[in-house]
């Protein structure tokens, strides 16, 4: 599934490649689509310095703060497998910070039905440097839907 994944990134990669101007710093929704394929192939706490990079301000002081436990739990033991990702809206806020709305689904296997968790997503961006930086992500809506579970009416 991660290689799928890595494939649409690389062809999503080529296509606004294709259409951007030169050397200017990669675009947010870029830099965002890389955090996600990044957070979903997590195989160690030696990762936690890559996710790092991606982030600035409360986004990185929380993960920072994470205990290697907790990093742990979040990011390699979980279950989840991931499925979409769609970028409904960027939307420039001024010349150094930039929002991205966005739609994550995923499969979770943690609990005792399997689900499929739809995240609808608000992320905030800032041109730190030269780099395009993850400040802030809030949750828009989310869907649970759970797999062979009964439902009583």
């Amino acid at each position: 599934m991660f290689f799928r994944l890595a494939a649409a990134l690389t062809v999503v990669g080529l296509v606004s490649g294709c259409t951007g101007g030169g050397g200017g710093p990669q675009p947010p929704r870029k830099r965002l689509e890389a955090y996600i394929s990044k957070s979903f192939a997590v195989s160690g706490a030696a990762d936690r310095a890559t996710l790092s990079d991606f982030l600035t301000g409360e986004a990185k002081n929380r993960l920072e703060a994470w205990t290697e436990e907790e990093f742990k739990k979040n990011f390699v033991d979980n279950k989840r497998k991931f499925h979409n990702l769609k970028i409904v809206r960027v939307k420039p806020v001024s010349d150094t910070e930039t929002t991205v709305e966005y739609e994550l689904t995923y499969f979770d296997q943690s609990g005792q039905f399997e689900s499929k968790v739809s995240n609808r997503k608000l992320a905030e961006m800032t041109l730190d440097g030269a780099e395009w930086k993850i400040r802030e992500v809030r949750n828009i809506q989310e869907l649970v839907e759970y797999k062979d579970a009964l439902s009583l009416p």
